[in-house]
């Protein structure tokens, strides 16, 4: 399991309302119904949005996908 830069991207691309990214079965994908059982969710795109102010860079996109990647890991998903 890997969050990579195209999963940030995706999310930041994404016009639907409640889009997130979450974790199903261990594996990254960007879901419209984060609140789905089974579903972690690691950040939506409304407080990934808000955290960053503005769509950010693409080096700023690597430092997002690490710092999730971080953060998945050490809660042991």
């Amino acid at each position: 399991m890997t969050i990579t830069t195209d999963h940030v991207r995706r999310l930041l691309d994404t016009d639907a309302p409640d889009a997130a990214l979450v974790l199903v079965d261990g594996h990254p994908e960007i879901s419209t119904a984060p609140a789905a059982e089974g579903v972690l969710v690691v950040v939506s795109r409304d407080d990934l949005m808000r955290d960053h102010g503005q769509p950010p860079g693409e080096e700023e996109i690597r430092d997002i996908a690490q710092a999730l990647n971080t953060a998945v890991t050490e809660l042991g998903g």
